[in-house]
């Protein structure tokens, strides 16, 4: 090392002495030593010294050869041991949220229900809302906080106490659940678009298809909760609360990014509207990251009518008409479709009855009964309704042969648990299965990415059915499927994902065990009577929760997303890496399935040749070898090192020191 260093001295000495210095070949702008820099190449190797020529890489390797790349005009950057790693690659990200808005923003922080009334009444006298106007709340953290009282028991009481005069919604910071007051219940309308109101006679009715997405009370009236499709009954303004993008806001997008060290990114679900716009800014303002879009429709709109199919080519159509349209625009793509195979795997334990989950699971969800400790808000749960027992076998016999039955508070006080709580329940798809797998079909046959949005174990294989279907009957299509989250994989399914290519893009962050988070879903799918419950090996949520080793060991390839902004609008790169590699909470010291941890270097290729590869964009990006585009960023501390001396838990506080893209450095961090 020091050898190197005296010898780049020497050569820079020389050349600065002598204006008849010989002319190199090359030349670089600026060359970095002295540090530990990631290639991502397939050795996964690690070099000390990056040169760089405009926008190009000319040179990674070893110092000892790096003073052929050197004249007077070179920039020597000295890393004094710092580290290097390519651009890093989000290949699922919501960008118009990753921006904090002037708006009712509760910033995914956790409120009890009694806290949340007067956050959100200073909302209304701050944005000085008329009455009749919609207060919209962003950023709700549905499964942090919302601890009930005897005065709030539900979302919808908490809410009714905040204004009777405006219709209230908060946006889970997921993009699926929401919650609502009773004016915006009011407000739910029927196909032909009268107003009917949202409650247990309509949801038993004009509303029955929703009635496993609404949440209800002991009585069956509605306590507020409404989640996936079930937010557009009461017509709410914005279903996930992102702004228009205009050209402040799409440049605040690019600062962000490019202070996370992202240079690549897949925008998971963006409609014609917004490809519009981010095409025009980007015309105005070029791209400071590689964008890729994956396309996404309000399929409803493309029935002819409300019995019939989704009209496929109409979609095709369109996404192909955006393509043609877009297509010059610098570093922006659009060359895959999103589709969401179900919805998400929490459900409420705080409503009574628990509202179960939604996702789609290979087995009936279990019913859990639940307490909250009046003094530390802790739940717990103390015990399961039998669905096989009598009192259930005789209500679903009354069902369903349309016998009159007991209502809903008679069998509750006779059996201490709700009628609803018989039911036997798997969660359910986003759309019909048909739609779902002749989607993937039509897309892939037509050369475009197929992205799908799958979180539970049946979710998953209804994709990967749907993925092996499409290769089989078009095999010279060149396009690539890609899944998001997978919070649940079945084993068997593992090895499919290795044989079927499959780009899998774990949120690493959403690994780590939160108790409070634990307990929205665990319960539900496995008997949990204690903490330590959550965290036997033997659980089948805790054996198979974002396999991400499992699907390593197969052969499979790993990507990386944020989903940002669920749970928060930072991207948060380094906490996810750090996940990835530990699976601990900090906190508590517990971890989630250790086996299934992978390493810093797996990690990292996970955010960066990987994510070129699924975005298909290898060949110019990705890895820093020579001849590829000089996407790169220089961290403060080596998470190599720290891997090796037993402290990854520290991944996360590694700062970006500054980003490079296209050989321009476009973000450095404020000095001290």
């Amino acid at each position: 090392m020091l050898k190197g260093m005296l010898t780049i001295i020497a050569t820079i000495s020389m050349l600065m002495a002598s204006s008849c210095a010989e002319q190199k070949s090359i030349s670089a702008d600026t060359l970095f030593i002295n540090g530990v820099i990631y290639t991502a190449d397939s050795e996964q190797s690690v070099v000390s010294a990056l040169a760089i020529k405009d926008d190009i890489l000319v040179y990674a390797g070893d110092l000892d050869d790096a003073e052929q790349f050197i004249d007077v005009k070179t920039d020597i950057v000295d890393l004094k041991g710092k580290m290097i790693i390519p651009g890093l690659h989000d290949a699922h990200i919501h960008l118009a949220g990753i921006v904090e808005t002037d708006t009712c923003d509760l910033a995914s922080q956790s409120f009890t229900l009694e806290a949340l009334v007067p956050r959100l009444k200073k909302c209304i006298n701050r944005l000085q809302l008329p009455s009749g106007d919609w207060l919209t709340v962003e950023q709700w953290a549905f499964s942090g906080g919302n601890e009930p009282s005897v005065k709030l028991p539900t979302i919808r009481k908490a809410l009714d106490a905040v204004s009777t005069k405006h219709p209230i919604v908060l946006l889970g910071n997921d993009g699926h659940h929401g919650a609502v007051n009773s004016h915006a219940l009011k407000l739910a309308a029927d196909r032909t678009g009268n107003v009917v109101g949202l409650n247990q006679e309509t949801l038993n009715k004009e509303f029955a298809t929703f009635k496993e997405l609404v949440g209800v009370d002991s009585s069956g009236e509605p306590n507020g909760m409404i989640n996936e499709d079930a937010r557009k009954l009461v017509n709410v303004p914005n279903l996930w609360g992102y702004p228009d993008i205009d050209l402040a806001l799409y440049q605040k997008i690019g600062q962000r990014l490019a202070a996370s060290g992202i240079t690549s990114t897949m925008e998971a679900s963006l409609k014609e509207h917004d490809i519009d716009l981010f095409a025009k800014w980007a015309k105005q303002s070029p791209l400071t990251h590689r964008m890729t879009v994956a396309f996404f429709a309000d399929f409803e709109d493309y029935r002819p009518c409300p019995d019939k199919p989704i009209n496929i080519e109409r979609l095709i159509n369109e996404f192909t008409a955006i393509q043609r349209r877009h297509k010059n625009v610098e570093n922006l793509k659009i060359d895959t479709a999103k589709i969401f195979v179900d919805g998400v795997t929490e459900g409420d334990p705080y409503a009574n009855p628990p509202t179960l989950p939604n996702a789609a699971s290979l087995t009936d969800y279990l019913q859990p009964q639940f307490k909250v400790d009046s003094n530390t808000q802790a739940l717990e749960v103390i015990g399961y309704v039998d669905t096989e027992s009598a009192a259930c076998i005789e209500l679903r016999h009354q069902a369903d042969t349309n016998l009159p039955s007991i209502s809903a508070s008679d069998f509750y006080d006779a059996q201490g648990f709700s009628p609803l709580q018989c039911r036997k329940f798997n969660g359910v798809y986003e759309r019909e299965e048909s739609f779902i797998r002749d989607y993937t079909l039509a897309l892939y046959d037509a050369g475009i990415n197929v992205h799908s949005h799958a979180i539970g174990d049946r979710a998953v294989r209804l994709a990967l059915d749907s993925f092996a279907e499409a290769k089989k009957q078009s095999p010279k299509s060149k396009a690539k499927v890609s899944m998001a989250h997978a919070q649940l994989v079945h084993p068997s399914d593992i090895s499919r994902i290795a044989d079927l290519d499959v780009y899998m893009a774990f949120t690493y962050s959403w690994i780590e065990p939160f108790i409070q988070y634990q307990m929205m879903v665990s319960p539900f799918i496995d008997p949990i009577m204690s903490e330590s419950d959550l965290f036997d090996p033997s659980g089948y949520a805790y054996q198979n929760s974002y396999p991400a080793g499992s699907v390593l060991e197969a052969g499979g390839v790993l990507v990386a997303g944020s989903d940002a902004p669920v749970e928060a609008r930072d991207p948060r790169p380094m906490l996810n890496i750090e996940k990835a590699v530990t699976r601990k909470n900090e906190i508590s010291g517990r971890i989630y399935n250790k086996s299934e941890a992978i390493s810093v270097r797996d990690i990292l290729d996970a955010y960066t040749i990987n994510g070129a590869a699924m975005l298909d964009q290898q060949d110019i990006t990705g890895s820093l070898e020579v001849g590829k585009k000089a996407d790169f960023v220089v961290l403060s501390q080596d998470l190599l090192k720290l891997e090796q001396q037993g402290e990854s838990d520290r991944i996360s506080e590694t700062q970006i020191l500054s980003t490079w893209f296209d050989g321009r450095e476009i973000y450095a961090a404020p000095r001290d």
